[in-house]
């Protein structure tokens, strides 16, 4: 296989890796073709992200559908929608347009199906993720003439999907205020119901628990609050704990702790798949890197949670030593 930026992308999907080499092979001479493979090779990311959240089709939706989901749910932020839909767009017109589509078009649906790829690898495959240095597969020199015209069309596509994603912004900020009132209402209607769908991890109410246990605190995500016992390297992800959003207090554990111990045949617990447990290793099912996952444990109060974050320590130590002899 020949060399290219792209070839990381087999490390975890070789139909992704192959998408992005034809699309290379077609891109000097046969850019409206180029066009229609950055298509599918969006078609084809956005369907694995589903498939990473979790998110069931209950329904098959389309390509423009699955993005605005991505979005409203806080999944892909401006920066990545508008990626998204630029290849969704252009591929698009290059499959109904008869007319050639220019090259310069294509060149740039090329550093955005990189853009793309690196951004799912840094946060689906590994956080240490090293970006190759982006560069076109070979340079050629464009008419000057041409590639105005091409900056001219492209700023307004641009435009175009700037004003779509600030239309998507003011629905959703008023679904969100919609939202907010029908909680109103709820409230008035029965101010002792508990709105469930309403979730925040809580880490004031446990923050001390995980100092005095001598964790501290590393990253906050609408997911999960990351901790990490102080006397281990940032690189031992084994020493990371996740405090989930959870309605019932809950913490993730890494699962090589669990696996490979006896410390916790007593306590119930079940694995978690999910993105926020960034620090953990990834399931591997079917051949296919799947989410992030650990072993996850309920408790009611303080003193239950000192009592995990003690035996997680006593496992930490207990392994270092074994290491050290």
């Amino acid at each position: 296989m020949k060399a290219s930026i792209f070839n990381f992308l087999g490390e975890f999907s070789s139909t992704l890796e192959e998408l992005a080499l034809r699309v290379e092979d077609l891109l000097w001479d046969q850019p409206q073709e180029a066009m229609m493979k950055a298509r599918l090779f969006g078609e084809t990311l956005v369907s694995m992200i589903f498939e990473q959240e979790n998110m069931n089709e209950v329904y098959p939706l389309k390509q423009w559908e699955k993005i605005d989901r991505l979005y409203r749910h806080d999944i892909i932020q401006d920066d990545m929608y508008k990626k998204f839909e630029y290849i969704r767009k252009n591929g698009n017109i290059a499959v109904h347009q008869v007319s050639e589509m220019d090259l310069e078009v294509a060149k740039q649906a090329h550093q955005v199906l990189f853009d793309l790829s690196v951004w799912y690898a840094e946060v689906y495959v590994s956080h240490t993720f090293t970006a190759p240095e982006y560069e076109l597969p070979s340079k050629q020199i464009q008419d000057p003439q041409i590639v105005k015209k091409w900056m001219e069309e492209y700023q307004d596509r641009i435009a175009e999907i700037e004003i779509q994603l600030e239309q998507l912004k003011q629905e959703k900020k008023q679904q969100q205020i919609s939202v907010k009132e029908e909680r109103k209402m709820n409230s008035r209607i029965s101010t002792n119901s508990t709105n469930n769908s309403e979730r925040s991890v809580p880490i004031e109410r446990f923050q001390v628990t995980f100092e005095t246990a001598n964790f501290e605190w590393k990253n906050l995500s609408k997911k999960a609050a990351e901790f990490k016992y102080k006397e281990f390297e940032e690189e031992d992800t084994e020493a990371y704990v996740y405090l989930l959003d959870n309605v019932t207090p809950t913490i993730a554990v890494h699962p090589t702790l669990i696996e490979q111990t006896m410390k916790w045949v007593d306590v119930t617990s079940k694995p978690l798949k999910s993105t926020a447990l960034r620090r953990f290793p990834r399931k591997v099912e079917e051949n296919t890197l799947k989410s992030n996952y650990g072993y996850t444990y309920t408790f009611q109060t303080k003193g239950e949670l000192e009592s995990l974050l003690v035996r997680i320590v006593e496992v930490l130590q207990s392994r270092n030593c074994e290491l050290e002899k």
